[in-house]
């Protein structure tokens, strides 16, 4: 406790000691023992910045003030508190307010923490940690800082609590709720976590983004009334309520919207829309001036202040900015420097012989302190090693260091599941709010629209013009050879632009995709699905005006149903080549232009195996499964025959040439199945090929989301 002068107080004896020097010091073992554990004398001089781990508290007092918390009792306890609180998150929210059980009491601890990057023996690397074996413990109510100098381990730290952590590193750690121990995977349940980076769709505005988010991750038993009355509480508490119908806005989309720490608040606002009470944020505010970044942390007080237990990673704040701050973490070279008051930071420091300046902001002092100059690797890795060696040699003097870890606790476990399992919705649901929102960004996005509208016009109009009147003037070779050519190039034009559509659009959104999917809000399949329906109504148009204009310019059957089938046949190929596009996509992650790096590579080969470029009776054996898999191919030989089969071309009766009697002749010219193709036979197979491509972008997909690859 913390006298009315901000003295450290026994919490065994009631009484306040200072050193010589003004510095809070314990009087004996037997006070250090009582705060929790065997302990020697405290080293004269030295502040004891220690966390607490006991039962849960909720005292706004102790959050604001610089005030030590007692250690933890080494006793495990059955969790009895715990238990109460979490039955509190599992009930019914349909019978309670909005806010819920959600923001009870929530203490979060960490024990024994350590990562490590295993050997490398084939890149001549060996092992390395990153984490080294740290303990700690933030209470309910209370805002703490992570802070430490660049490669001091704060982001694989936060991964690690968010379980977000690399497969490729080996993890030991134990993480409790209360003195409970709990799976990494069980605190994503009832946490809610605010990345670095604010992705959203600028095409969409702030209430219509707070609503897909509220339809699709809030507990499922509430009700779309009391979904909708949470979105505008979370809009007034972060101040985003006169921005509501203004879009978010997009740099690279050339949107305008709201303010840079508008979206951070955004971002926060996304994720506190299920009350969560363990909340985590990495760097919140990166990237916002000096005024954004108070206000944003200037709010993350207030949440925290609601009951809400809040961890940040921070880099260099402002001194405005860390003062809103009531805990402090520093990390150095993976291990704990300090964890405490952000308040006695300063006399903690002073103690062990590091003395902030007057006037100097204190988050640079440490940060200086704390890092690893590049000239003067040595002295500064040695000051580094002797700060975490104190702290450790405080923890053990306290007795937490070589505390047992807590204990699970089954009814703990199971209370938290369950919470998970009251969130997620149904397959429909999911698919209605994501195609709502998909066909809603296509219409706000008019600008792609019309060059999309205007390229197809152009182009048609270029290929009928090359190929004006070519299938009903000239001789019978002349009209073979330049329909076989004009079919070809509209579907080999087609393959390439359905392509490119989707590989320009899909890494974009990636990022969100995996953040969303990491969220729970809705199954991949959901997604894609949602992405194929999306594009048919665009493709629909655009086929029509594309058909329209280079068959007729072409001069071909003027047979109706020819043409009817002649436009079917072009949508195929328009979505097989997207189903192309999403195996790309999937196979170059978030990266344009590896995407359209790919894109030839994806189509070319099968072009050439279309029938036009190489008789397909001239396929190389190893090259034939080509063929197979070529929607061209498919879509080639069934325009050709819905221009030739069934047609009487000219009297070949002493022809000293080739001759094309009929349309079977033409088509055998070109080594098509013409005995047994029909056109449903190819129209069939165009659409089990689009059917397995996308099956394989799936695939992709999921094997990268399962094995935590990074795209």
């Amino acid at each position: 406790m913390a006298d009315p002068d901000g003295n450290l107080r026994s919490r065994a004896t009631g009484k306040s000691t200072r050193s010589e020097t003004g510095k809070v010091l314990f009087e004996n073992p037997a006070v250090a023992a009582a705060e929790g554990g065997d302990a020697g004398p405290a080293e004269p001089g030295v502040v004891l910045p220690i966390w607490s781990s006991g039962s849960a508290g909720t005292d706004k007092q102790t959050a604001q003030s610089p005030e030590q918390p007692a250690a933890p009792s080494p006793d495990h306890t059955d969790g009895v508190e715990s238990v109460r609180i979490l039955d509190r998150l599992t009930s019914r929210q349909s019978q309670m307010s909005i806010r819920g059980a959600i923001t009870g009491d929530v203490n979060f601890s960490w024990h024994h923490v350590t990562v490590e990057i295993p050997e490398q023996p084939k890149k001549n690397l060996p092992a390395k940690t990153i984490i080294n074996d740290i303990n700690g413990e933030v209470k309910a109510g209370s805002l703490l800082a992570i802070m430490g100098a660049s490669g001091a381990g704060k982001t694989t730290f936060l991964n690690l609590l968010t379980d977000r952590t690399a497969s490729v590193l080996h993890v030991n750690a134990t993480l409790a709720i209360n003195n409970n121990t709990v799976q990494a995977a069980d605190i994503r349940k009832i946490s809610s976590y605010v990345q670095q980076q604010d992705l959203f769709f600028g095409n969409l505005t702030v209430i219509e983004h707070l609503r897909i988010q509220a339809l699709l991750r809030m507990n499922k038993k509430l009700s779309t009334e009391e979904r909708l009355e949470r979105v505008r509480e979370v809009l007034e508490e972060l101040g985003l309520a006169k921005v509501t119908n203004s879009f978010i806005g997009s740099v690279s989309g050339g949107v305008r919207g709201i303010s840079g720490g508008e979206q951070k608040r955004l971002a926060f606002a996304t994720e506190v829309l299920a009350d969560p009470p363990l909340l985590f944020a990495d760097e919140p505010t990166s990237g916002l001036d000096s005024f954004a970044a108070q206000s944003v942390v200037q709010h993350l007080r207030g949440m925290a202040e609601s009951g809400r237990t809040i961890l940040c990673t921070i880099h260099q704040p402002p001194s405005e900015v860390f003062s809103k701050f009531d805990q402090l973490l520093l990390l150095a070279e993976g291990r704990t420097a300090y964890l405490g008051p952000r308040g006695g930071a300063v006399s903690y420091f002073s103690s062990i012989g590091y003395s902030c300046p007057s006037g100097f902001n204190p988050a640079d002092f440490y940060i200086y302190t704390l890092a690893v100059v590049p000239t003067e690797r040595e002295a500064s890795k040695e000051r580094i090693k002797a700060i975490t060696d104190k702290y450790v040699d405080i923890e053990k003097q306290q007795g937490i260091h070589n505390r047992p870890a807590p204990k699970p606790s089954a009814r703990i476990t199971k209370a938290v599941r369950e919470l998970g399992h009251e969130h997620g919705e149904s397959w429909w649901t999911q698919f209605r709010v994501i195609g709502k929102r998909t066909f809603l960004l296509t219409r706000r996005n008019p600008i792609l629209i019309q060059v999309n509208i205007g390229t197809t016009i152009m182009t048609s109009l270029v290929m009928g013009l090359v190929f004006l009147g070519i299938g009903s003037e000239g001789n019978i070779q002349q009209r073979v050879q330049g329909v076989a050519g004009s079919m070809f190039f509209v579907i080999a034009l087609t393959a390439f632009t359905g392509a490119g559509n989707i590989v320009q659009t899909v890494p974009v959104e990636r990022p969100i995709f995996l953040r969303e999917y990491e969220n729970r809000m809705y199954s991949p399949y959901v997604y894609f699905l949602c992405k194929y329906v999306s594009t048919l109504p665009l493709n629909i148009l655009l086929q029509l005006l594309a058909s329209v204009i280079t068959y007729f310019m072409f001069g071909l059957s003027s047979i109706a149903a020819r043409y009817f089938i002649f436009y079917a046949l072009v949508n195929l190929t328009v979505i097989n080549s997207e189903s192309i596009g999403y195996i790309i996509s999937a196979v170059a992650g978030d990266n344009v232009a590896v995407a359209f790096a790919l894109t030839p590579i994806g189509i070319v080969p099968l072009m050439l195996f279309a029938g036009l470029l190489l008789n397909l009776d001239s396929t190389p054996p190893y090259f034939i499964w080509l063929e197979f898999i070529s929607f061209m191919r498919w879509g080639f030989e069934a325009a050709m025959i819905n221009e030739w089969r069934n047609d009487t071309l000219e009297n070949c009766t002493g022809a000293v040439q080739v001759c094309f009697p009929n349309g079977a002749a033409v088509l055998r010219s070109y080594a098509l199945d013409t005995e047994t193709s029909t056109i449903g036979d190819n129209v069939g197979i165009l659409i089990g090929l689009a059917v397995g491509y996308r099956l394989i972008a799936l695939a992709i997909t999921m094997i990268t989301l399962r094995v935590g690859v990074k795209r």
